[in-house]
């Protein structure tokens, strides 16, 4: 897999081998950032369930002043912790908790800078794991930050907090983004 633009564009970046993960598609990644546009240069971003962490590592590099990466299995940290440093990305820039989304977000009020833009992955077909972090998300994001979830084709995740947008699809996937306030 490889960064699809910006700054990093075009380095390789290392993903978990196996069925337990599934990372997000190059046109899925292409297709989030140009929505999301102007949004990203400059903001704190937030890759919940990161895998690899090639959605906050392609946010950085299209000028994301710094990403929190949470993921809770001890080989996904390892590959992002890997990737970040083949790419000289350093502490200044990014911070990984090793733990689970819902944890994580416990853990980040910590972290002073409110967050512009949060990507949330679970694995899909397991819907219970959206409902309680998304709950955590709310104090965490910034007044009008954006909330973008990528879920299964056909089931939309529930957001009381935050406005919906919209959603698009990629064959079995699909992405829906919130707007608090």
């Amino acid at each position: 897999m490889r960064v699809v633009s910006g700054t990093y564009r075009g380095r390789l970046l290392r993903t978990l081998s196996g069925a337990h993960t599934r990372p997000t598609t190059g046109k899925v990644r292409e297709a989030v950032f140009s929505s999301l546009s102007e949004e990203v240069a400059g903001a704190v971003w937030l890759d919940l369930f990161s895998g690899s962490g090639a959605m906050g590592i392609e946010a950085l590099s299209r000028g994301a002043s710094y990403c929190l990466f949470a993921d809770n299995n001890q080989k996904a940290c390892a590959i992002i912790q890997k990737n970040l440093a083949s790419l000289g990305i350093g502490k200044d820039k990014a911070r990984l908790y090793r733990t689970d989304a819902e944890k994580a977000c416990l853990l980040m009020d910590d972290y002073h800078e409110s967050i512009h833009i949060a990507y949330l992955d679970p694995p899909y077909g397991d819907e219970s794991l959206y409902s309680p972090v998304i709950k955590r998300l709310e104090p965490l994001l910034a007044a009008t930050g954006l909330l973008v979830i990528e879920h299964q084709r056909g089931w939309l995740p529930e957001v009381q907090w935050c406005n919906y947008l919209k959603t698009r699809t990629y064959g079995l996937s699909a992405v829906s983004f919130f707007r608090k306030g």
